[in-house]
């Protein structure tokens, strides 16, 4: 029986917590390939969620050894690479890498002194420090036009140390009248973070169950239940939306589908990544570690989870349209229900603001010149072909064509220019129109 050290990890795509080299090359023997492959087929037997699969990849592992499969490899690196590769057909979680003989050699130290054991080893210093410098994964929390709190969100980080910051970022998007959570760039984390935020966009009875996990270890599936006092509070009616993409993996994919079964979110960008068995990363006494699914998860409404598959948005589009896709829909569905003649009118500016983004309105030499004027304080004049305009001896501005002889400022959404003119088609005022419903009238200066 190899020696292995259990180095506990939240369910992550391609997780590793152990240092892997950049640059340099590992020689390794044809004896040492030899053990090292027996070595990690040994904790996938031991390990992985089910037994009955887990026995014949290991044996698979070992017929691909003795067939030769490894026989060119002479770097630790290459044969890591070479493993994942076999294995993640299996379970899109698999991952090996070289830690070095040295980093075994220290762990072992450690559990010797009584400072790890199995199932808390975390490596060496502070365990979180990475995630700090992250912010715990909390990369961007934003107010966007229209009120809609933007969450973007690169990894799931265990609650216990990031509880103070998920929190803010929360309480931060409060006053929110729809909410995006970004999970394009997350690669996973802990089920810990998951069931906090989902929790948050529930109802507050915690009679929920959000996943349940399965193992050979547990003799029932275990329940992950929604938290009964959120610190942010609950917003069960809020409208959700969740960007996915094909990077998108593990726990960030459970998000997304637990509130899709739930019907609690509408997922927009790509099919996600498609590994949905968390575990832990084990270390061989040969140097090496293994990324192993110790669990499955199981949603409670669809009996299933994502592995293989990913999690299939409601609306499919490439993950860089993903945000722009949710925002005008938001934008529509949210001034249909407008409880104030300010609130639609701020929706549908936030709206046609987008559109010209996306499909810029470009006015023709021969006609950009009718919108040139002195309005006393205010004027408009042309500049290279663009209209611009200056209040007083403040800074000009080069304005936005929004069409119907609307334009916009850049950056700032409070506002909206409309010219007016007479039949004859001549100038006569430039009205702006304030977010507020306020219209402050400009005539013509001649």
């Amino acid at each position: 029986m190899f020696d292995k050290i259990i180095v506990p990890v939240a369910a992550a795509v391609l997780a590793a917590s152990t240092p892997t080299p950049l640059f340099a090359q590992t020689p390794i023997s044809t004896e040492e390939t030899d053990l090292a492959v027996r070595a990690l087929a040994q904790v996938v037997d031991d390990e992985f969620f089910d037994a009955e699969r887990a026995h014949q990849i290991s044996e698979d592992m070992i017929s691909a050894l003795e067939d030769g499969q490894f026989a060119a490899i002479t770097d630790a690196d290459e044969l890591a690479a070479a493993v994942t590769a076999l294995l993640s057909e299996e379970d899109r979680h698999f991952t090996v890498n070289y830690a070095g003989m040295e980093e075994v050699e220290r762990v072992n130290a450690m559990r010797a002194e009584g400072e790890a054991e199995d199932g808390d080893y975390n490596g060496p210093g502070d365990p979180f420090a990475a995630m700090r410098l992250q912010n715990f994964g909390f990369m961007g929390v934003e107010i966007l036009a229209g009120n809609i709190g933007y969450i973007d969100l690169r990894s799931f980080a265990p609650i216990e140390p990031s509880s103070e910051t998920a929190t803010a970022a929360l309480q931060f998007i409060a006053n929110t009248d729809a909410v995006i959570i970004d999970v394009r760039q997350n690669g996973g984390g802990a089920p810990s973070m998951v069931q906090f935020l989902t929790s948050h966009f529930l109802d507050d009875s915690g009679e929920t169950v959000i996943n349940t996990f399965v193992s050979r270890d547990y003799d029932e599936p275990q329940l992950l239940m929604a938290l009964t006092d959120h610190p942010a509070g609950y917003r069960p009616n809020t409208p959700l939306i969740v960007l996915t993409s094909g990077s998108t993996g593990s726990a960030g994919e459970a998000f997304p589908y637990h509130l899709k079964a739930m019907e609690r979110a509408t997922i927009i960008g790509e099919s996600t990544y498609g590994a949905g068995n968390p575990g832990g990363q084990f270390l061989t006494d040969t140097g090496f570690a293994i990324f192993v699914s110790t669990g499955s998860a199981r949603n409670p409404i669809m009996e299933t989870n994502w592995e293989g598959v990913g999690v299939q948005p409601h609306i499919d589009v490439p993950a860089d349209e993903a945000l722009d896709t949710a925002l005008l829909r938001l934008y529509g569905e949210l001034a249909d229900s407008a409880t104030s003649p300010d609130q639609a009118r701020t929706l549908n500016w936030a709206a046609e603001a987008m559109s010209a983004q996306l499909n810029p309105i470009t006015i023709p030499a021969n006609e950009i010149s009718r919108y040139a004027g002195n309005f006393g304080m205010r004027g408009t004049r042309i500049e290279n072909g663009e209209l611009v305009y200056q209040r007083g001896d403040a800074n000009p501005y080069t304005l936005i064509a929004l069409g119907d002889d609307r334009f916009k400022f850049p950056d700032d959404d409070r506002f909206r220019l409309v010219f007016q003119f007479d039949d004859a088609g001549s100038l006569i005022g430039m009205n702006m129109l304030v977010a507020d419903g306020r219209v402050i009238a400009n005539p013509i200066q001649n």
